[in-house]
């Protein structure tokens, strides 16, 4: 049984981490926040940052990244508008009109409300674009934000609400006491706490190997573009099969492509240059385009690609918050998270998504 007000211990600084410290702060929980770098430059930082329900998974899933979109508007408001959240929307499409049609059915069947787009419509939205798909697909709720603001945002809020971010301390090892998990051992010494939350992406399976857990959750590369341009000439998140762009600034533009391999042909510094003479050739205003950064961003991936939340069988004084599509599900996972945490209800939209479930 947890006290009334938990010493709980957020080991890492993405904007899980961040979310999960500010949402267990605002329910009265007395918060430690551990990060190995001392700077956010986690995953977080090279994310695309797109607000959006995915890529047509089950129901459930589609349901329950709704709801996380619903919840950045709670969060926007509580932070009096500081996450900056650019809801434009976003147009997508796949190799052909009917894979896109299909796609936009699975949404539809799933309660998400998408539009069918022709030609024309698609113009109406992106004016530059010259290579314009016959069927493009729009989802006016999804968005898109500053993941590295956001995250400084909320630790920012949570830091208000009494939480201690130490960001350099790396925590090395689980402390325990027969089963039961209680603290940390960091590079300044050890750490006690009421329960220990590991939301540190690749780092959490490593640190369970010592209690004979397998957490199945493993790095997955992606390639994330930055690019100057005197002229914004996209306005949403446009997404096809070659490309994720969008728009970071007035003259800076996001980019998002595959991983394939560390070097030659498909690396990612050539992969970024076919890119770049991709966007050139589908898009108007592109003249001045022009690379400034390539960076590969480590995911965290669960092995079925859904979130893995919650207390550890087994395990007291460990909750786990593993996810892709971070950025995307942050502040309900928080939420809903600090009130199993500090409340100890168990809430039913995790359900599906507990470490049992690869038993």
């Amino acid at each position: 049984m947890l006290a009334t007000s938990p010493h709980v211990l957020v080991v890492g600084a993405g904007i899980v981490g961040a979310s999960l410290a500010y949402e267990l702060g605002r329910q009265r929980a007395r918060v430690t926040l551990l990060a190995k770098a001392p700077q956010l430059t986690t995953v977080t930082a090279n994310s695309f940052a797109w607000l959006t329900t995915g890529y047509g998974q089950d129901e459930a899933i589609v349901a329950f990244r709704q709801a996380a979109l619903r919840e950045w508007h709670r969060v926007e408001q509580e932070l009096s508008g500081r996450l900056a959240i650019e809801w434009s929307g976003a147009l997508r499409w796949f190799t052909d009109s009917p894979a896109t049609e299909r796609f936009a059915n699975r949404l539809l069947t799933a309660g998400y409300p998408v539009h069918l787009l022709s030609p024309a419509q698609v113009r109406a939205l992106e004016p530059h674009l010259k290579a314009v798909p016959a069927h493009a697909l729009f989802a006016p709720e999804e968005g898109a934000l500053d993941a590295r603001r956001a995250t400084e945002v909320l630790l920012q809020a949570a830091q208000a609400a009494g939480a201690t971010v130490q960001l350099g301390n790396e925590v090395r090892a689980l402390l325990t006491s027969d089963s039961r998990v209680t603290g940390v051992m960091t590079t300044t010494g050890p750490l006690r706490a009421d329960l220990v939350v590991l939301a540190a992406g690749v780092t959490s399976a490593e640190l369970v190997q010592s209690l004979g857990l397998t957490l199945p959750l493993a790095a997955s590369p992606a390639i994330l573009l930055r690019l100057h341009t005197p002229h914004r000439f996209v306005q949403r998140v446009v997404s096809t099969p070659e490309w994720e762009i969008r728009a970071a600034s007035p003259t800076q533009l996001l980019a998002a492509a595959d991983y394939v391999a560390a070097s030659g042909a498909n690396s990612p510094s050539a992969i970024a240059q076919r890119t770049l003479r991709n966007l050139q050739a589908q898009w108007r205003r592109t003249e001045h385009l022009r690379l400034e950064q390539v960076a590969v961003g480590q995911r965290p991936m669960p092995r079925d690609g859904l979130p893995i939340v919650g207390h550890v069988a087994g395990v007291d004084g460990l909750y786990l918050a593993g996810m892709h599509a971070g950025v995307t599900l942050a502040v309900l996972v928080g939420r809903l998270a600090a009130t199993e945490i500090v409340r100890q209800q168990e809430q039913a939209l995790l359900a599906p998504y507990r470490l049992t479930r690869f038993a």
